[in-house]
């Protein structure tokens, strides 16, 4: 009978609607999560008659569930300081996958796998953009986001290096400054550079650079051994950077630690050793220093060591020339940059270094200008060399960029997170797990990165919250269960109407 069929899909559509509440309710608290809401429309009608004007008499046929309509709004987005975690604040979706299938989510709740992938809380890949040499490259095919966990930086070899420095024009003839800069050598090796400047005539100096080979030690062996240079009659040179300090057991088997002789200009490796021999005989420490050729030795069972000890420069070639300044104390030559500061025979075996000088910044002015000055004095000093570097974290960037930070300093783009948008957002297949798949009504995903083509941007560290409204949704439930009474009663009142119906019958 119509009388309980109109009533029965009240009651479906009114329970539809129930359900999807209670999931609203129950997701409150779900990462990404957004909101759905039930649309009723009425059934078909049947026509019972006409009026006089010929207008059609319609009967209804009751309501149904026309659509499910997903709330797509942000939702904000709570700090967590955790490295993994990301949240999305405008547009788009993250891409995920597994294999050949590629899902999109609003859920940045990530982790890492046992391989240092970016995954998802259903255990998809997180894809994005590869790098390489920190070079993000947004045209090549997504893959996973790979974070370099336990990995190790290689070292690079310094190929430029500057100095800001003034030069005092009223500095005697023959009057010295010296610059030092930390360079790096193609195993990772570092190196005190000296740039010694050297004043020749009105507005002239001269300059010298030297690459004193000093090497760490290593820590920890019975048997310690330095080469000062490459010739037997080796002679060591002042370095007021060394700090070389030995500990050993002495008499009474007390831990002693001495501070190595300091160096002096001109003193062969011979007389040095006898210098150390001295110092270690003084404090009672259990060891002996001598002299083989260019090869200084100390051992003992008991000796560790840390810092290093002088030696020569090594080999160097275009490393002098003639710094010639105007009167108005700029540098006019050389007009560019100096190349092919070049050093040979690194001790360590790495390969030469071959040095460009940035005398001009960015803006085409000198770094190095000549004025009346208390002092000549170099300000500060930059070269793009580095040690090798072990792993220390990884941040995430607003626009999704995945950037590793190491223990020496550097930082290196490993990646970056790719988003994807669809031209109807109603039409995504809702997976779970705040998955999203594409259907032929959303439309392929268009893949692009944040901040391009109305995509949002991130923020790393946080979590994008539901966006579920408890208000709003306690409305909806009153109106929802007010429904479902309705519908009921007029159950129930067809029943009673069938049952009188019936009795009239006796």
């Amino acid at each position: 009978m119509a009388s309980f069929y109109i009533p029965l899909t009240g009651l479906n559509a009114d329970s539809t609607a129930l359900n999807t509440i209670a999931n609203n309710l129950a997701n409150m608290n779900t990462t990404g999560f957004k909101s759905k809401s039930a649309n009723f429309s009425d059934l078909f009608y049947q026509q019972i008659g006409e009026s006089g004007s010929g207008d059609p008499i319609q009967r209804g046929s009751g309501t149904q569930v026309c659509s499910i309509e997903t709330d797509f709004s942000n939702g904000s987005p709570n700090t967590t300081n955790v490295d993994t975690n990301v949240a999305l604040q405008g547009n788009g979706f993250f891409v995920v996958g597994s294999g050949n299938n590629t899902l999109l989510t609003r859920d940045g709740d990530f982790s890492l796998d046992l391989n240092g992938n970016l995954i998802t809380p259903g255990g998809f890949n997180v894809m994005g953009f590869p790098a390489a040499n920190g070079v993000v490259n947004t045209n090549a095919p997504l893959a996973p986001v790979h974070i370099p966990v336990g990995e190790v930086e290689p070292p690079s070899a310094t190929t430029s290096f500057g100095m800001t420095a003034t030069l005092n024009s009223a500095a005697k003839l023959n009057d010295t400054l010296n610059g030092k800069i930390q360079v790096y050598d193609s195993l990772g090796n570092a190196y005190q550079a000296q740039v010694t400047f050297t004043k020749t005539a009105t507005n002239t100096w001269s300059y010298d650079v030297t690459l004193p080979d000093t090497l760490e030690p290593a820590i920890g062996n019975a048997t310690h051994v330095y080469t000062f240079g490459s010739s037997g009659a080796a002679t060591a040179t002042v370095d007021p950077s060394t700090n070389l300090t030995i500990t050993g057991l002495n008499a009474s088997n007390v831990s002693t630690t001495i501070n190595a002789p300091t160096v002096t200009p001109g003193e062969t490796i011979g007389q040095y050793a006898a210098a150390l021999q001295s110092a270690l005989t003084a404090a009672n420490i259990q060891g002996t220093a001598t002299a083989t050729g260019n090869q200084l030795t100390i051992s003992g069972a008991t000796l560790t060591t840390s810092g290093s000890v002088v030696q020569d420069p090594v080999s160097s070639a275009s490393s002098s020339g003639i710094l010639t300044f105007n009167s108005n104390g700029n540098l006019v030559s050389p007009s560019t940059n100096l190349t092919g500061i070049a050093f040979s025979g690194l001790s360590d075996g790495a390969s030469n270094l071959d040095m460009t000088w940035n005398l001009f910044g960015a803006d085409e002015k000198s770094t190095l200008t000549q004025v009346v000055a208390d002092k000549s004095a170099v300000s500060s000093s930059t070269q793009d060399g580095f040690a090798s570097g072990n792993y220390s974290g990884f941040t995430i960037g607003s626009d999704g960029t995945v950037t590793a930070t190491f223990n020496n300093g550097q930082k290196l783009n490993v990646g970056q997170l790719a988003l994807g948008n669809v031209v109807n957002l109603q039409g995504l297949l809702d997976m779970g797990n705040g998955a999203f798949a594409t259907s032929l009504a959303s439309g392929t995903a268009a893949i692009g990165v944040s901040g391009t083509s109305g995509l949002g941007t991130m923020q790393g560290g946080a979590l994008e919250a539901s966006n579920v409204n408890i208000s709003a949704e306690f409305s909806k439930l009153i109106i929802a269960q007010r429904a479902f009474e309705a519908n009921s009663k007029a159950v129930t009142t067809f029943d009673t109407v069938t049952q009188e119906t019936i009795n009239m019958i006796h």
